[in-house]
């Protein structure tokens, strides 16, 4: 028994002891976050924030190179090693690329080159330099340097040990793989141009050479087999220029003379833009540029006609008095493609069809895209015939890279065109999932999900619906879902990793990419709710397979050209841009540099995935973003965020700054004690406004049973598009204790009839069917047109307003802004407007933008963080 209770003694007074000892611990950690409290970000703070940028992955993945810039001091470029984490770092680096594994070369102040050897740290040290390149087998970089009497060129090895100099250089070209190169010069006596062939110890060709020329503007073709360039006179300026061709592989010489060639119109001229001159790509063909010999005169008045397709302001950037011709070098036959009447122009892939058509129809129209008629014409023999009838192409019209096939969107289904063939087939008319969506207004313009490319044998067309990847044969025979997306709720979409799958310009148009579908084709993978996203990869094998797939948002993904290494970006709302490195799809990630490690000092917020429904029962999404050092007992102002869709704010992570476009910076707000909300919208046609009102609303009712937001205290801010659904929302609700409105739309009527300023289209389609969904004309719906203009429901509002705009803004004119306060001035509302001079849409001059952010959140903090909160 004594013992016993002796045991028992020793054990409490043991217990007893632990406790001391937690209380002393707890105590003592008590002490040290008292000692080192975190703080709230505050202004002074801001300028230690800088932004992380991958840059690029080395071949094989050893090397990774990335910068931080910052506001107000010197940016970094860093070199990392992913093995070992060794870093190198380059103050006021910039364009930074890789040779192999062993070089890394930089600006390391304008106009010069550092050349850093991996290996050995040295550095090699190129002044005056304008451009630099590594061959595409990395056995030479290459320098243009500008010193003040002339241009050169510098091959060197690649760690910057120069072989050659070649001076007095006018222009130069390199062929695809950088084997070549093509230079023009002058000297006293003669203008000279030639080839310099890097494989033959540079090796040095003369094509030609003239006393009365000055050769310029070279041009080869993707082969590499082939050469173009001009020879303009030096003796009498009003020749046209000449247009020379050498063949390589036949170390032959054409040349065309515009001035005497009888196939050449006499009433053309010959053009020597820099992007004039195009080659095909077996170099049997070269198009060029024409211009009539015409002199544009100055109307003594401007003429402005109902009938006119054009508005008398847009002629100046629509009308088009260039052309496109050919030549055929080897039998010097030359043929006009398009003139005035038929102005517009693609080639197919084999560049022996043109796509034309006329964008200057007789009759105006008045949607965003125009419907024209299109024509084929076969380059060889110049026979056209119709393709497309009263066809609105808004760049879904593609040209096949091999060149058999042109694709099309047309009433929401993907169409293929067989050049051989001579055939249309509608190729997603039997699939059941849509490949497109009505984005602004139901019943009018459909937008495609996308067309991700062929593949290399132009065999299959891959598409998207709006989770899948899709393969399709040209035929439609055979489609072929190859992810799973609808299922999951994640949509994928391809992620292109070669210059080859992207799309490359085609004169009016554009050419697919392409992709081996017997290699890897990477995926970006976003779940539709923006919870979770990441990478994944494809393969006839296996499949889809993750690379990275976390509840947070993955970007930038970057794989290295030999192996299966791969960088990419991670972020949440409070965790900073993350650089990570896999070596493989199983390896573990390696933090490669985290961002802004100084926010573990700071209070920061956090961000919750909100639901709700708006009138008509629809389910939106929304982002709820917590003010620092949240307490769920004190109750927190909250400023809502307007503009269409926004849930895929909620893991993007905001730098705080003073600088921002619109004045509006999260994390600024959470810091300073506000939630701030991100609603989604759905738009009922023909009610823009209310459509707005009613699912905002919702958002905040449903914010408000979320957490602890004081009711009264609740604000509302909005640009552009959001500037009008903040005018509207104020003008018939009196639910917010202050807004603010940038560039925001007062009345529709006048904007309607009011031309952008930027194409010089009339307003007409914006309004009708695109992104304010009326869904007709204003003189269709009159009525509808005023009740959704804040202006004509002014005196309803009570919410004091604060409004900004760009004086020169040419996308929404600054008369609405004005119109608005002007109204608001006569009915003695609270309201001030700020007209940045010199600034357009959103502010670009940092002074101005540091000031509207600064007036911002003057005019929040006024309004909002006065009276009852506790």
């Amino acid at each position: 028994m004594i013992t016993r209770k002796k045991y028992q003694s020793l054990g409490r007074s043991s217990s007893l002891v632990r406790l001391i000892r937690l209380l002393l611990l707890s105590s003592s950690s008590l002490c040290m976050a008292q000692l080192n409290p975190k703080k709230a970000v505050t202004a002074a703070d801001y300028a230690l924030w800088g932004k992380l940028t991958p840059q690029k992955l080395s071949e094989n993945g050893t090397w990774i190179s990335y910068s931080s810039s910052y506001s107000s001091h010197q940016d970094t470029l860093f070199v990392k090693n992913t093995a070992t984490l060794k870093t190198h770092f380059f103050p006021k680096g910039q364009q930074g690329k890789f040779s192999t594994e062993a070089v890394f070369a930089y600006y390391s102040a304008p106009n010069t080159l550092a050349v850093f050897n991996l290996q050995t740290a040295q550095i090699t040290i190129l002044e005056s330099v304008n451009e630099y390149f590594f061959t595409t087998d990395d056995q030479y970089l290459i320098v243009v340097s500008d010193s003040k009497k002339d241009q050169k060129i510098l091959i060197c090895s690649p760690n910057g040990h120069i072989l050659k100099t070649i001076d007095s250089i006018n222009t130069y070209s390199f062929n695809t793989d950088s084997t070549v190169l093509a230079i023009t010069s002058k000297n006293n006596t003669e203008s000279i141009a030639q080839l310099i062939f890097l494989k033959e110890n540079f090796r040095t060709l003369k094509i030609i050479n003239s006393p009365k020329e000055n050769f310029s503007k070279m041009k080869w073709n993707k082969g590499g087999t082939a050469l173009g360039f001009y020879g303009s006179s030096s003796t009498n300026s009003l020749l046209n220029p000449k247009l020379y061709y050498y063949s390589v592989s036949e170390s032959k010489l054409h040349f065309f003379d515009s001035n005497t060639h009888q196939e050449f119109p006499k009433d053309m001229l010959l053009s020597t833009d820099s992007e004039a001159l195009t080659l095909s790509d077996d170099g049997n063909k070269v198009f060029i540029q024409t211009y009539k010999k015409t002199v544009i005169t100055k109307d003594t008045a401007m003429v402005w006609n109902t009938k006119d397709q054009w508005l008398y302001i847009q002629r100046p950037l629509m009308e088009n008095y260039t052309y496109n011709g050919v030549w055929f070098p080897k039998n010097n036959r030359f043929s006009q493609i398009t003139n005035h009447a038929i102005s517009g122009i693609m080639l197919n892939g084999l560049q022996n069809v043109a796509l034309l058509f006329d964008s200057r129809i007789n009759e105006a129209q008045f949607k965003e895209y125009r419907e024209l008629d299109y024509w084929l014409m076969d380059l060889k023999t110049g026979k056209k015939k119709l393709f497309l009838e009263k066809y609105a192409n808004d760049g879904t019209l593609l040209a096949s890279p091999e060149g058999d096939y042109f694709c099309y969107l047309k009433d929401g289904d993907w169409w293929v065109y067989s050049i051989s063939k001579a055939s249309h087939t509608n190729i997603t008319q039997h699939i059941r999932f849509e490949f497109y969506e009505k984005k602004y207004v139901s019943g009018d313009k459909t937008y495609p999900f996308g067309f991700a490319g062929w593949s290399k044998d132009e065999r299959s067309l891959l598409l998207y619906d709006a989770f899948d990847v899709w393969e399709i044969t040209p035929d439609g025979r055979t489609a072929k879902r190859l992810t799973n997306g609808r299922e999951d709720n994640i949509v994928y979409r391809i992620v292109s990793q070669q210059p080859s799958q992207q799309k490359t310009s085609n004169f009016s148009g554009f050419t697919s990419g392409y992709f081996n579908l017997d290699d890897n084709l990477y995926l970006s993978a976003e779940r539709t709710d923006f919870s979770d996203s990441g990478y994944s990869v494809w393969n006839r094998k296996r499949g889809t397979q993750s690379l990275v797939f976390q509840p947070k948002k993955v970007d930038y993904l970057t794989t290295a050209k030999n192996g299966s290494s791969f960088m990419y970006l991670e972020q949440t709302f409070d965790q900073s841009p993350a650089l990570m490195f896999k070596a493989g799809m199983l390896a573990s990630p390696t933090v490669v540099y985290q961002s802004n490690l100084q926010q573990q000092h700071y209070l920061w917020g956090k961000s919750k995935a909100i639901t709700y429904k708006d009138i008509s029962g629809n389910h939106l999404k929304g982002v709820l973003n917590y003010p620092a050092s949240y307490d769920p007992f004190k109750k927190y102002p909250m400023i809502v965020r307007l503009y269409e869709n926004q849930a895929h704010n909620l893991h993007k992570y905001i730098n705080p700054s003073l600088y921002n476009s619109a004045g509006f910076n999260v994390s600024n707000l959470t810091s300073q004690g506000y939630f701030v909300l991100y609603p989604d919208i759905v738009y009922q046609v023909g009610q823009p406004g209310q459509s707005a009102l009613d699912c905002v609303l919702a958002a905040v009712n449903e914010a408000l049973s979320t957490a602890s937001i004081a009711p009264t205290h609740i604000g509302l801010i909005g640009h552009s598009f959001g500037g009008y659904e903040t005018n509207f929302i104020v003008t018939h609700s009196n639910r917010f204790a202050a807004a603010v409105s940038g560039a925001g739309i007062s009345d529709f009527y006048s904007l309607y009839l009011r031309t952008n300023g930027i194409t010089g289209k009339p307003n007409y389609f914006r309004f009708e069917s695109q992104q304010f969904r009326m869904g007709t004309s204003f003189f269709d719906n009159k009525w509808g047109y005023l009740n959704n203009s804040p202006l004509f429901n002014a005196q309803q509002m009570n919410t004091p307003l604060l409004s900004w705009t760009g004086e020169s803004d040419t996308q929404i004119d600054s008369s609405q802004s004005m119109q608005f306060f002007m109204a608001l001035r006569r009915l003695q509302k609270t309201h001030t407007l700020l007209v940045y001079p010199n600034e357009e849409h959103g502010l670009e001059k940092r002074i101005n933008q540091q000031h509207l952010t600064q007036q911002i959140e003057k005019w929040f903090a006024h309004y909002l963080k006065k009276g009852d909160l506790l």
